[in-house]
Parts: structure tokens; C-alpha cells; sequence
């Protein structure tokens, strides 16, 4: 088993190590922690972490209206 750093999971998410650590704590990202201040990662926390950030595809809006938007909203700027 390969346990990641802080830091080499950051790499591999194309974030700061601050960014993944900021993250972990808001998120709730599973970790192993070793000791008061080391935090791993496995693969499979990796692979956990990238599904829990994964949208699935929404559905395609209604023409003439924004996703998110309501349809009292819709006909305002449909004027």
C-alpha cells in the first residue's frame, strides 16, 4: 500500500498543499493520521475523494432559462 503526502496528493489534484489541507478539513476527505500532524493518503482515499467532488451531468435547462433559475426569474428576462 502506498500512503501519499499532503503535498503529493496536492500535486496530483493540481492544487496548493494548503488548498488540500483547507479542503480536507471542510470536506471531511478520509486520511490516515500518523501522529499530531502527519496526514497520508492511499490510493483509494484518492480515488474516494475524487468521487465526492464528481458531479454527475445535470439536466439540459429549459430554453429561455438558466440553470438555477426560477421561472418567475425566466419570464422577467424573457421581457
Amino acid at each position: 500500500m502506498t500512503l501519499l503526502t499532503e503535498a503529493e496528493l496536492a500535486e496530483q489534484l493540481k492544487i496548493t498543499e494548503a488548498e488540500a489541507a483547507e479542503l480536507r478539513r471542510k470536506h471531511k476527505w478520509p486520511h490516515v493520521r500518523l501522529g499530531r500532524f502527519n496526514v497520508r493518503y492511499t490510493e483509494g482515499h484518492l480515488a474516494e475523494i475524487v468521487a465526492m467532488h464528481t458531479e454527475a451531468n445535470r439536466e439540459t435547462p429549459t430554453p429561455g432559462r438558466l440553470p438555477g433559475q426560477t421561472a418567475r426569474s425566466a419570464a422577467y428576462n424573457a421581457r
